[in-house]
Formats: C-alpha cells, structure tokens, sequence
C-alpha cells in the first residue's frame, strides 16, 4: 500500500470552534455597530429586518416555540418553507433550543416530502402556507412520529405581535449538553437522484466551523460586511441554507433575499439594490452567457463585482463569457462543496491575480484531501486526476440511522469519499474532471461528460447541454450523447460535426445528439444523468465524420 499523500490548505488552520451556533452569531466581530444596519431585504414586498430586529424576533420564536409547542433539544422540526427574510431567524429560533431542523426542497412530491419526514422522524413540521401547507396537512397522518402541522405566516405574526406588545416573551439560547462536534443541528437530505434518501447529519460544530472556513478564505472580497447579496440560492439547499441563514448574519451583510428565482427580476434587483455579490449556480451563468435580457440592464456592471459559481462544474470558457459580457470590475470564480461538508471546502481568490477561471480553487482553512485511484484507494501520483477525499472539521458526523452508506462514505481516519474525480496543479488550484460513476468509459477510454458539455455551450446556437453514455449492443461498448436546448431553426448535424472536428476520436458523439426543451436538473443546478441515461422516447440524429470509426 503506497504512503498518503495529503493536501493542506495554503490558508493554514485556525482554532476549531466549539461554540453552539447561537453562541458562536452571538459572539461574531462583526456585530458590533451594526444593530440599525439593514440584514435582510424581501425583493418583492420590499420588507426589511435589521440586525437588532433579526435578533429580537430570534428571541421571540425561540420562547414561542420552547412555551406553546414544546420544541426541545432533540426535537426534530422539518421546514417547507420557500426563501423568505424571516425563515433565518425561525431557524436560529430552532437552533437555539438545540432542536434539529430538517429543510424540505419545495419542489419535493408529496410522497418524497412524505419519506424524508418518516426518515427524519420529524415531531413539528412548519411549512408556508399554499401547495405547502395543503401537502404537509394533507401527509401528518403517514408521518407517525408528527404531532402538529404549524403554518408558517401565523407562527411569524405571532411572534411579532408579542414584539410590538413589549410583552416579554423573548428567551435565551439553551447551553450545550454536549460537546458542539457531537450536537446534531440539521438532517439535510440529498436530492435522491443517485438512490435512496440519506439523512446527512450536520452538527453545530460543522456549521460554525465551516462559516469560519468560508468567510477567512474569502474575506473580504467574496464577504464582506460592506458587500449587498443576492439571496437566489434555495435556502432548504446546504449551499443556500450555509450562506443566507448563518454567513450572513455573521458577517452583518446586507442580503436581498428573492422568493422563488425569475431571471429579469434578478437583473432589475441588481440594479436597485446596487448588489455586489451574488452565489450562483451553472444554469443561471448560462442564462447571464446567453439570454437577450442582459442587454436590457447594462446598469448592472456599475455594481456587481463579484459571481461565485458552485453546487455544479463550471466550464472555463462559460466564466469567461459572463464576465466579457457583463465587463465592469466583475469577476467570476467557482467554489466546490457537498451536503456532507456542509458544504464549502474550496474557494478561489477573486482579488489574486493567479485566480483561475474554472478551477474550483483553494482547499479552505483546516481542510485536508487526497487523490486516490476510484479502484484501488491507492494515492495516485501529482499532476494525475483521482478522486477527492476530504478531511476537516466540516465534515458531517454521517448518515441517519444508516450504517452501511456512512462506513461507505466515511473511511479510514474520517476521510471522505466525495465521489468526484479531480486533479491537482502546481499553484495548489483544483479542477473538477468529472464524476468518478459518470465517467463514459468509450471503448476503454474514459470520457469525461462535463469536458463534452463545456465544448457544446461554446456554440452559439447551443443553449444548454448535457452528455450521458449510452450503450451500445452493436458496438459493446458505451459511446457518448449529448442531449441539447438549441435555437430555433439549428439543425443538429452542424453542431454535431462542429463538436466531433474539436475532439480525440474517442470522444467524438458517436452515441448521436439528442433535441430536448430542457436539461433536467436539481434544484442545486445538477444534471440529472439518470433521467437521460432511461429515456426511451429519444430521437437520435447520428452523424459520423469519415474518420469516426475506433
């Protein structure tokens, strides 16, 4: 067995912390002169909450949750919830009676959302009201372990009604029974696109320690206190929830918080709100790279100078492409992360002139990796693509009541798997190859799929892309396709000879192109492979240059 060959971070180690996560808001730098500041802005009702504001009614919900529904330490509380300014403080609020808060994608069916709240064994489950609060009503009696469906709007009414009558019912955050590293704060889900739910449990000790990570990495051109955030991310997503409901209010950032995502109204809000900063996924990079509606804002440059793509690979000439067309003082880097690290484990630098566009970045504070062969675990050697393992105090404690996933996941010396395949350059930078199971192994090479969609959005008339393999009986072997949303009136052989003139024969698209309305993704921004992988109703167009075959 070859020796490890570990990675460390470039921005050394901090001491870990062991504050609970109210504890650890309460104490931040940052607070201090900042109550009358704006922290979170609707940009639609155009409703406000200060910091001193936020505060308070985090004081209230924790009393109104501890007194009337006898929320406790351990008392699972799942959230359907859409983005709203006040769904920070109701998780603060849960957080502070060391409950545990299981956020639910709105988007969910009623038998998914059914499945998680079984899984988590949820007690008190808070959705908003409309499809919400009809499914989650609708669900209480195959949920065993729920005992009230609460409605969100008349929780928040209440709590600030006992604010405008002064009447003392705000409460204190509870003390730690145990350490922080073992407290348990959320139970995200993942999106189950690759299997049965799993339950990731997120301790106190994950979270505060990964704000740390995030904001010493990136402060303060990424954060900043001085900086206006855009609030798309879904705050029931770790990379939303991470950000909107626990960087925020620690850094004391103004963030305008957007209801449900509609391009053109974050296009007006950047304007408006003279936003700076926005988190941001591929799919919207797209639409910024080629959507009409960009020319009608071009006030937009005048403030936003920093786009930090995650949650999905970000292809080099994409970034490019937004930041040429939107120009100003704009930079867009790329971060990486998973539910399981809570998420952020890498970052680049947008104020270092050695920032590289499409890499991931700079492992984060107290973060560790390895590269290791898929097949082997061994370490494979620098400069040679293996998959990332990651060690830090961000790192999940593991799966709910799933044993098997967790020694799968979680390996020796608490190493996680994260299942991508990366490689390393000189300067310490990382870049995402592709994911070790969605690698297309064509005739004994490997194809890597998001090398193939990188090149079709390159095309003009390509609007969004995506490549699966696809076998095939004649050949014995799995051959590359690509499924694409192009412009009216494109015809698929130009782009398919465009793309196979570009590439090494064994990537060439010899599985065909595939015309589709949508590429389907998650919420997060991920291509949902396997959805393209089971289609049966395809059209293919094939074309081969004379020189295709292997």
């Amino acid at each position: 067995m070859s020796a490890q060959r570990i990675y460390t971070s470039p921005y050394g180690k901090f001491p870990i912390c062991t504050n609970s996560i109210a504890e650890f808001l309460l104490t931040s730098p940052h607070l201090d002169g900042s109550s009358d500041k704006t922290l979170y802005s609707d940009v639609v009702s155009k409703k406000t909450l200060t910091v001193s504001q936020h505060y308070r009614f985090v004081r209230a919900l924790s009393a109104t949750l501890r007194n009337h529904f006898k929320v406790k330490p351990g008392t699972v509380v799942g959230l359907l919830i859409p983005n709203d300014i006040c769904l920070p403080a109701l998780h603060h609020a849960i957080l502070w009676n060391l409950a545990v808060i299981s956020p639910v994608n709105i988007a969910y069916t009623q038998a998914d959302f059914i499945e998680q709240m079984k899984t988590a064994k949820a007690s008190l489950i808070i959705a908003k009201p409309g499809p919400w609060l009809k499914m989650a009503t609708a669900s209480q009696s195959h949920v065993p372990t729920c005992a009230q469906i609460v409605n969100f709007d008349d929780l928040v009414h209440d709590a600030f009604s006992h604010l405008d009558r002064g009447s003392g019912t705000e409460g204190d955050f509870l003390p730690l029974a145990r350490p922080a590293s073992q407290t348990l704060a959320y139970l995200c889900f993942s999106s189950g696109t690759t299997g049965k739910f799993k339950g990731v449990m997120t301790s106190h000790s994950n979270m505060t320690n990964n704000v740390l990570q995030t904001v010493r990495a990136g402060y303060p051109d990424l954060y900043s206190t001085n900086g206006v955030y855009a609030g798309i991310l879904p705050e029931t997503h770790i990379y939303g929830l991470q950000g909107h409901i626990h960087v925020n209010p620690y850094i004391c950032a103004h963030l305008v918080i957007f209801p449900q995502f509609e391009f053109e109204t974050m296009l007006k809000a950047i304007v408006e709100f003279k936003i700076t900063h926005i988190n941001i996924v591929p799919p919207i990079m797209v639409l910024l790279s080629k959507s009409a509606l960009v020319d009608k804002y071009p006030q937009i440059r005048n403030s936003l100078k920093v786009m930090i793509s995650g949650a999905a690979p970000l292809s080099h000439s994409l970034a490019m492409d937004v930041q040429e067309r939107i120009g100003g003082k704009l930079v867009v880097c790329q971060g990486y992360g998973m539910t399981e690290a809570t998420p952020i484990t890498h970052m680049s630098p947008s104020s270092r002139p050695d920032s590289k566009a499409g890499s991931i970045g700079l492992l984060v504070p107290n973060m560790e990796a390895r590269l290791v062969d898929p097949d082997t675990d061994e370490d494979v050697e620098p400069g040679t693509p293996g998959e990332l393992l990651l060690r830090g105090p961000n790192v999940m404690m593991g799966y709910l009541e799933n044993i098997e996933a967790t020694k799968a996941t979680l390996i020796n010396d608490g190493w996680l798997k994260t299942g991508d395949i990366v490689v390393i350059d000189n300067d310490g930078y990382y870049a995402v190859v592709d994911r070790s199971k969605e690698l297309i192994k064509s005739k004994g090479f490997q194809v890597a799929p998001a090398e193939l969609e990188a090149l079709l959005l390159r095309h003009p008339q390509v609007i969004d892309a995506a490549v699966v393999g696809h076998w095939s009986e004649a050949e014995a072997t799995e051959q590359p396709r690509a499924f694409v949303v192009i412009a009216k009136g494109t015809q698929i052989e130009t782009i398919h000879r465009w793309v196979d003139e570009q590439v090494a024969k064994h990537k060439r698209l010899h599985g065909g192109i595939v015309e589709v309305d949508q590429i389907p993704k998650s919420p997060s921004g991920k291509i949902l492979r396997r959805l393209l992988k089971d289609r049966k109703d395809c059209i293919v167009s094939h074309y081969r240059l004379a020189a295709a075959k292997l």
